[in-house]
């Protein structure tokens, strides 16, 4: 797939507009590549390699970040590439055995953190709710258990060999502050990255079609089958 033209980044940021952060993340995994009526079956990282591959052909493979050092409260510019952010695929261990637990799994989907979501629920209990889903089986010493049973410090192990499954959905990176020496790890989301930048690109983008719709008549159509370079001269004989 090639890079989205300016009309289609404006469509797929305004699909995304209006949704949460989950169906945000599938409307970006689709324009990526991905099978818009199946990717909510995908396991998390497949989704986000798909929204990472939107991101290199739209924008590059460089990320300007910054981010605050946890200790002295430092400003950090860093520079990534996606390289850095790319994790691998999913892998094939599907079972947690502990303290004569056995539990097998699959990966967590996006339809399991839709069908998870409930504002009144503190945080604890929408984690073993996830947990839960994504249990296929659970016994001890050979005996059924119910997802109930299973007590915290076998959900944590469970909750630790799902982020070592599916990696590209837990990204951390290892961070150094140049001031203070502190050493820290930093959770990196794709998603939420190439929102903003899409937001400001799609925000941008409306601007001059308003200005440049106001000073000559064109419509969106017009503005956007200019080319960037001669839409700004425009824009620059216009603010003369």
């Amino acid at each position: 797939m090639g890079a989205l033209t300016e009309a289609g980044l404006l469509a797929v940021w305004e699909a995304g507009l209006a949704g949460d952060a989950v169906r945000r993340a599938l409307v970006l995994a689709a324009a990526g590549g991905a099978d818009a009526a199946s990717a909510a079956d995908l396991s998390v990282g497949r989704r986000e390699a798909f929204v990472l591959a939107l991101r290199e052909r739209s924008f590059g493979t460089t990320f300007p970040c910054a981010v605050t050092c946890p200790s002295c409260g430092e400003e950090l510019e860093l520079e990534l590439t996606t390289d850095d952010v790319r994790a691998a695929g999913p892998g094939d261990g599907r079972q947690v055995r502990l303290d004569g637990f056995e539990i097998g799994f699959r990966l967590i989907t996006s339809r399991d953190l839709l069908a998870v979501r409930d504002g009144r629920a503190d945080v604890p209990a929408t984690r073993r709710n996830l947990l839960g889903r994504v249990v296929t089986t659970a016994t001890r010493e050979g005996r059924k258990v119910t997802v109930d049973e299973l007590p915290e410090r076998v959900l944590d192990a469970l909750a630790a060999e799902l982020s070592a499954q599916d990696p590209q959905a837990d990204v951390l990176l290892d961070l150094d502050c140049a001031n203070c020496g502190h050493e820290w790890a930093s959770p990196f989301d794709v998603t939420t990255h190439l929102w903003a930048e899409l937001d400001a690109y799609a925000r941008r983008l409306l601007h001059d079609v308003h200005v440049l719709a106001g000073a000559y008549g064109w419509s969106e159509d017009d503005v956007l089958a200019v080319s960037p370079a001669r839409r700004q001269c425009y824009l620059e004989l216009v603010a003369e």
